[in-house]
């Protein structure tokens, strides 16, 4: 990892151009950072489990591992809905996870200015959207993966 990908998304998607990779959740379309993302999971069935939490959907097989998937959207205030949803691989402190999207779309190239704050909405998702950004007519809310991700996985009595 360079120097570069160590600093917060917020800081570096505010002032260096920055590639994300956009992915659809309910009606709205959100990027995170692209050095989070392994790669991009389609037309594979997710297994549920018994006695899971909700926003666990399963696990999705992938090259003999089991990688849990997990079901953020509702963390946006937002609904999956998708019965076969995409997922994004996600290596977070040696702990490979998925991310249910319902779509995932392409990789772009952010501009500085381009870039705006996130208005304050009020709800827990303004910890998560770092920003927007319009790009092709299309705008992008952007999210903190890593630190969603962080929040999701800490188990209770675990320090973050």
């Amino acid at each position: 990892m360079t120097h570069d990908e160590l600093r917060p998304f917020r800081e570096r998607v505010a002032e260096d151009q920055a590639q994300v990779i956009a992915f659809r959740l309910g009606s709205e379309t959100h990027a995170c950072d692209i050095h989070l993302v392994e790669e991009v999971v389609t037309k594979r069935a997710v297994h549920p489990l018994p006695d899971m939490p909700p926003r666990l959907l399963g696990v999705l097989r992938l090259r003999g591992e089991l990688v849990p998937v997990l079901d953020v959207a509702g963390l946006l205030d937002l609904s999956l809905e998708s019965a076969r949803p995409a997922v994004m691989i996600v290596n977070l402190a040696d702990t490979r996870v998925g991310v249910a999207a319902d779509a995932v779309h392409e990789v772009v190239t952010l501009e500085p200015e381009s870039y705006r704050p996130a208005p304050l909405s009020g709800s827990d998702r303004d910890q998560f959207v770092v920003g927007v950004a319009r790009v092709g007519g299309q705008l992008l809310n952007l999210i903190d993966l890593a630190e969603l991700l962080r929040e999701q996985t800490t188990l209770p009595g675990e320090d973050a």
